[in-house]
Order: C-alpha cells, then structure tokens, then sequence
C-alpha cells in the first residue's frame, strides 16, 4: 500500500492514508459473530423466497436447448442443399446437343458468372428453340457465348 501511496500526488497520497485509517477503526468495532448470527437468524425467519422464474427449470433447459439444436441442424442443412442445387439458364436450348464439349464447357462457365435474371424469362418452357427467340435475346446469347470464348 505505501508502494501505491508514493506513486500518488502528496494530496491524494495523504488522503488515501486518513482513509485507510478511518476503514481500519470501524472494522475494528464490528462484531463479526453478532453480524453472521443476525444473518443466520433472518434467513431461518423469512425461509427461502419463492423464484421469480418457476418455469425455469432443467427439463425446461433441456428442451430449449434441444429446440436450438435442431433449428440450427435446419439451418444447415438448408443450407447445404441450397449450395447444390442446379443452375437455371433464363432460355432453354434445344440445339444444345449440337455444341461441342469445348463449347458446352464455355456456356458452363458462363452459367457461373451470370446474374439473376426476371421471372418472365427464366419462365420460359423447356420447348423453348433459338428460333423462338427475339432479335434481342439472340444477341444477347450470342454475345454470353462470345464472351465465354474469348
């Protein structure tokens, strides 16, 4: 305590000690033995309190730990089998048939860097040939297989 006493301003230092003395002087007048019996006694008269939390109790824990278990068990399983479902194309190509194994490997990795497309047009029947298509969306493939040659 003198070790912290002398790290301290000479006014805070003094005072620190005054209070230290003033602490040691009324712990020497506390009864210890009367304080604990006092304790004891007003324990045994007011019993114990009833919980505030009754529901609380380990079978409750139990089964809320159980739930917790499970919901996180869906979560990632959901997870899993939303990291392997199939790619949709937003057209259907009948002529796929037709593309060799370099160019079916071209529109593969295309597949992977094409964003979400509207609803109308991932919609489109599986019937769907190029020849269905609109000048548009032919440029518009036509440029995605372009772009995943070159």
């Amino acid at each position: 305590m003198d070790r912290m006493n002398d790290e301290l301003p000479p006014g805070v230092g003094e005072a620190w000690k005054a209070l230290e003395a003033r602490a040691d002087q009324r712990a020497a007048r506390v009864d210890v033995e009367r304080v604990a019996a006092g304790v004891v006694e007003r324990l045994r008269r007011e019993g114990a309190r009833p919980s505030r939390f009754r529901w609380i109790t380990p079978a409750t824990l139990r089964a809320a730990a159980a739930v917790v278990v499970l919901v996180a068990g869906a979560a990632v399983v959901r997870m899993a089998t939303r990291a392997h479902e199939a790619v949709r194309l937003p057209v259907g190509i009948s002529a796929i048939d037709s593309l060799s194994s370099g160019q079916l490997e071209a529109v593969w990795e295309a597949a992977g860097e094409v964003s979400p497309v509207a609803d109308s047009v991932a919609a489109a029947s599986a019937g769907t040939s190029l020849d269905d298509l609109s000048e548009a969306q032919l440029e518009v493939l036509l440029a995605s297989l372009n772009g995943a040659e070159g």
